[in-house]
């Protein structure tokens, strides 16, 4: 089971980096070109530590797992302290599914 848990982290874990990649693109990029993407530009240090855990995670489970389930609460509290709880749940949850599976995915004893 340990097996399938980290493939899922895995495979789920690309599918949320392809989501904030796309959206970075697609959304922020021109805007930030412009001049007129400010408030993206405070959203992105916080995106730092999900995609390094997951980058991590590939190599290190565990270590990778925890980053992401830190960088998830961080992303989150971001989202909660402009009190946006929608896109909290939206850009936190995922990251912290997938750490918890990455890190589960480590131990038999843990799942």
């Amino acid at each position: 089971m340990h097996k399938g848990l980290k493939w899922f982290a895995r495979i789920s874990g690309l599918m949320v980096l392809i989501f904030f990649l796309s959206f970075f693109i697609g959304e922020g990029l021109s805007d930030i070109l412009k001049g007129t993407g400010n408030e993206l530009v405070f959203f992105i240090p916080f995106c730092i530590p999900v995609v390094a855990g997951y980058i991590t995670a590939w190599f290190k489970p565990y270590i990778g797992g925890i980053i992401l389930i830190l960088g998830a609460l961080l992303l989150g509290s971001f989202f909660v302290y402009y009190e946006d709880f929608n896109m909290a749940m939206v850009f936190g949850i995922p990251p912290l599914l997938i750490g918890l599976s990455f890190v589960a995915s480590v131990n038999r004893e843990l799942v």
